[in-house]
């Protein structure tokens, strides 16, 4: 936590909940501990008790009857205090060494703890189902930062192509996991709880501490008397409940789309002067909303888009005395997205990474074989490159599409050691088994809706998507969309740029087939080789 928050949080007092030991503790079973012990991660990391991960999740088969007591004697009893304590490792990232803000700290926690964390978040996920708000995309089963980037840009795309008047804002926290206040998340879920659950979850967010560990010297144990516990499995779980209750808030006649604590706010109104008006009063109860639990809100750094090419002469907007920013683009959730949704700069941005990359890549060539290289590339020029692609590729110019493409071939030749472009692109492709920029985002929008589609998640975009998908009567379970735009701007929702999905043969609607039979299959569909 940097000091500018410290200064602003200060002078909150926080109120110590002393819950007694529950009547009806929770009982986890045997298998269900053996489940969370699986899915630990295979990290060597260790917390102040000295057990790495890796160790805790291999010694499962011998003893998880151990792990099974542990963990029910937990919620009994709650965590020991050595439990609560976190290792922190400052990791240096650049300038002077001198400097504590050149340092990133890391937060590593007991192994055994986060067995239980993960027992724990399985009941909170029974328990406090949708209790998150519809608009939080972040650490939920079927949702994404991707999920969160086509509803944004749904919600956009409606207002360009029914030619309205709107604009989307974002809101600046300083610190946002470090501020969740204990006392304040007690209030909100003692009476949707179970007195087990509630116990664990207060026990787990108090009395935590932290010691820093640099080269082997230890610092004191410091003391926390808020946040959600950074490097922790539930801490991210609880933050999004905590702030679950924005969009009552705010109002339900704007567009509200999270992504933990990233907010993007998209407002419609009748006029420029009506918008303006409104996204005044919806920003400032968003704001109050954020103070009243505990948060730190950086007014002068609240950025609002108009949406479309009209804009209102010398905008100006200020709240609580401080005037916003008003821009022609935001970046959201590392997207760049500017107010006619053109993406130009969102192609630019990944044209010059991937550049960057592939220099450093042809530096790289001379110490890996062909299919050593290989894995390198997709590991890390795809996943960087096309990242959030299902939302920016299908809209972006041909000449930057033509770029893309270009890049991508020089890796493969590369790859091949072709310096002198004697291979045609169709063996390069057979060769490597790479697909181009255009499959590689057919396959991955496919895969998408079709998870979208099985598992109703997210409802906002599985609504969007049913309400233009129709039922081959000659073919079962085959869905097809027909695209119901009509101007230009239409086309930006996803449910009007699917025509790929006329390529995938196979029953999909259905339950019969599982996500990796479905994978499998859309990669016949589109990878040729």
């Amino acid at each position: 936590m940097n000091g500018r928050c410290l200064v602003a949080i200060s002078t909150e007092r926080i109120e110590q909940i002393n819950l007694n030991k529950p009547i009806n503790p929770l009982i986890f079973s045997i298998e269900q501990v053996q489940k969370a012990t699986k899915e630990l991660s295979n990290k060597k990391s260790y917390g102040v008790d000295t057990i790495p991960q890796n160790l805790v999740k291999d010694g499962a088969e011998i003893l998880l009857p151990t792990y099974h007591n542990l963990v029910n004697m937990f919620c009994q009893h709650g965590l020991p205090e050595e439990l609560k304590v976190a290792r922190v490792i400052p990791l240096y990232k650049k300038g002077s060494k001198q400097e504590i803000t050149n340092y990133r700290p890391i937060s590593n926690l007991s192994s055994i703890s986060k067995m239980y964390e993960k027992c724990i978040l399985s009941r909170l996920n029974e328990e406090l189902k949708g209790q998150e708000g519809s608009h939080q995309h972040g650490f939920r089963k079927y949702h994404s930062t991707e999920t969160a980037l086509i509803q944004l840009q749904a919600s956009m795309a409606k207002i360009l192509e029914n030619d309205d008047t709107g604009c989307v804002y974002s809101v600046d926290l300083s610190a946002a996991f470090d501020l969740l206040r204990p006392d304040k998340f007690y209030h909100l879920f003692k009476n949707k709880m179970t007195e087990g659950l509630l116990f664990c979850i207060m026990d787990f967010l108090q009395n935590r501490k932290f010691q820093i560990d640099l080269d082997n010297v230890k610092s004191p144990i410091f003391e926390l008397d808020r946040g959600c516990v950074q490097g922790s499995i539930l801490g991210p779980k609880l933050f999004t409940l905590y702030l679950g209750e924005l969009q009552s808030v705010i109002g339900p006649d704007v567009g509200l789309v999270s992504y933990a604590d990233d907010t993007y706010v998209t407002i419609l109104g009748k006029s420029e002067i009506d918008v303006m008006k409104k996204a005044e009063s919806t920003i400032q109860k968003h704001i109050e909303f954020l103070r009243t639990m505990g948060m730190v809100v950086n007014e002068s750094k609240t950025e609002v888009m108009w949406i479309g090419t009209r804009n209102p002469p010398k905008p100006t907007l200020a709240v609580n005395g401080t005037e916003c920013k008003f821009v022609d683009c935001i970046k959201a959730l590392g997207i760049y997205i500017d107010k006619t949704l053109s993406w130009d700069d969102q192609a630019n941005h990944a044209i010059n990474k991937g550049k960057s990359l592939l220099s450093h890549f042809k530096f790289l060539r001379k110490y890996f074989n062909e299919k050593q290289y290989l894995k390198i590339v997709t590991g890390n020029y795809y996943s960087t490159v096309f990242y959030g692609s299902t939302v920016w590729f299908d809209n972006i110019k041909s000449i930057h599409k033509t770029k893309l493409n270009s890049m991508h071939f020089r890796l493969l030749r590369v790859a091949c050691r072709d310096f002198q472009n004697l291979i045609s692109k169709e063996d390069l492709t057979k060769r490597c088994q790479r697909a181009a920029p255009r499959q590689w985002v057919n396959f991955l929008t496919s895969s998408k809706i079709i998870k979208i589609c099985r598992n109703k998640e997210p409802p906002d975009i599985y609504e969007m998507l049913m309400s233009t998908v129709y039922n081959e009567p000659r073919k079962p379970n085959i869905g097809y969309f027909f695209d119901d735009s009509r101007k230009k701007p239409g086309k930006q929702r996803i449910c009007n740029r699917l025509a790929m999905m006329k390529e995938v043969k196979k029953p999909w609607l259905h339950q019969q087939l599982t996500d990796d039979e479905i994978r499998i299959e859309m990669k016949r569909t589109f990878f040729k080789f």
